[in-house]
């Protein structure tokens, strides 16, 4: 069975097929003292990868999602069940 998602924005469902994280970082040199006092910029970006009916993938930010169902049952009755 699968996870399933709903984007939360168009309700639209997707199966999941994992997820990502990155991480990026940039210095820009100061235009008088160099690279002495660059100008440094870091961001990080968390991702889930779907697919929808037809096979594309498409990427969402965790944020616009909601899981539906895990191995065809809703998220809290996988959650309460002991065994």
């Amino acid at each position: 069975m699968a996870i399933i998602v709903e984007y939360t924005k168009s309700e639209n469902r997707y199966i999941l097929l994992g997820a990502g994280y990155g991480q990026w970082a940039m210095a820009r040199p100061n235009r008088v003292l160099g690279d002495l006092f660059a100008s440094d910029k870091t961001g990080d970006t968390h991702l889930l990868c779907v697919c929808d009916g037809d096979g594309s993938v498409y990427w969402m930010g965790p944020e616009d999602a909601r899981i539906v169902s895990v191995d065809g049952e809703a998220p809290e009755r996988v959650l309460s069940d002991p065994g």
